[in-house]
């Protein structure tokens, strides 16, 4: 899947993922079950790489996700 985005719409995407990538690391510090702490540490190691792969976008102003 290809998705074209401005280097606006790259900016902005990436800051919302980071705020959400920061939230995900207070829920993850006060989880009390092993099992939905573990699935909060998968989803933010995903969200993690998707905002890795913005941040290049956005440094190349070539701006594809």
């Amino acid at each position: 899947m290809l998705l074209e985005l401005t280097a606006l719409e790259a900016r902005e995407l990436k800051e919302v993922l980071d705020s959400s990538l920061r939230e995900l690391l207070d829920e993850i510090a006060h989880a009390d079950h092993r099992a939905y702490r573990e699935m909060l540490q998968a989803r933010y190691d995903r969200l993690e790489q998707l905002s890795h792969k913005l941040q290049a976008s956005v440094e190349s102003e070539q701006v594809y996700a």
